[in-house]
């Protein structure tokens, strides 16, 4: 890639969001996509614990998301990109250095009033020294282990652009909405290493419409900056 944060910026500037987050050092996760194929499956306000250890300094702000402000995300929900997991319910070797993590998810409305919002969600995982670094390995082989495909309840995972700390994956899954016939639908993650902590922003889209990769490589990059307040 260009850098390490994919300087792409984005099309014209983000409108107002809404803001999900949850907090947990050992985030579930789930085999099955059935639950995630549609990103209004998991609904905001649910509880969930917070974490003292990673500051809310550190996540995107209002003013990178547009004013947006947070609301817990159900423990489990999303989990395929909490971090990434292409190989289910798999644990990471890397996934007991991780100390503390977090991941919130905004509803971002489109370009022009009225239109059809995106789910983007954002991960962030603090490790012990040296766990970032193998924990982004550990992401990149399962990546190549478990590219998934587009049966009913699968993912298929792509390497979009990939370089020593960074990368972005297109997420693929077929999807049917009412009575039409099922679509691919794609989705976009970026994946960071930044110093002790692994950092992924996904756009979800909505039901049956792509997600943005032009809006990932926009807050991947702030994303970036946000965490590396974390000591």
């Amino acid at each position: 890639m260009q850098s390490k944060s994919m300087r792409i910026a984005a099309s014209a500037g983000l409108l107002c969001v809404s803001m999900t987050a949850c907090t947990t050092a050992d985030p579930a996760v789930t085999t099955s996509a059935a639950t995630e194929s549609s990103p209004v499956a998991a609904t905001s306000g649910a509880s969930a614990a917070t974490t003292d250890g990673i500051p809310a300094s550190a996540l995107l702000q209002p003013a990178d998301v547009g004013g947006a402000q947070a609301e817990p995300l159900e423990r489990g929900d999303f989990a395929h990109v909490r971090p990434l997991r292409p190989c289910g319910a798999d644990r990471y070797p890397s996934d007991g250095s991780r100390t503390d993590a977090v991941a919130v998810r905004y509803a971002v409305p489109g370009a022009q009033e009225a239109s059809t919002p995106s789910v983007v969600v954002e991960f962030l995982g603090r490790h012990e020294s040296g766990g970032a670094a193998e924990q982004f390995r550990d992401i990149g082989a399962a990546l190549k282990r478990c590219p998934g495909g587009l049966g009913e309840g699968q993912h298929k995972w792509e390497i979009v652009e990939s370089d020593g700390d960074s990368m972005l994956i297109r997420i693929g899954q077929r999807f049917a909405y009412a009575d039409e016939e099922p679509a691919t639908v794609n989705h976009y993650a970026a994946l960071s290493r930044v110093n002790d902590a692994v950092v992924v922003v996904a756009d979800l889209g909505w039901e049956n419409i792509d997600g943005s990769e032009q809006l990932v490589r926009d807050l991947i990059k702030k994303a970036e900056q946000r965490a590396a307040s974390l000591t």
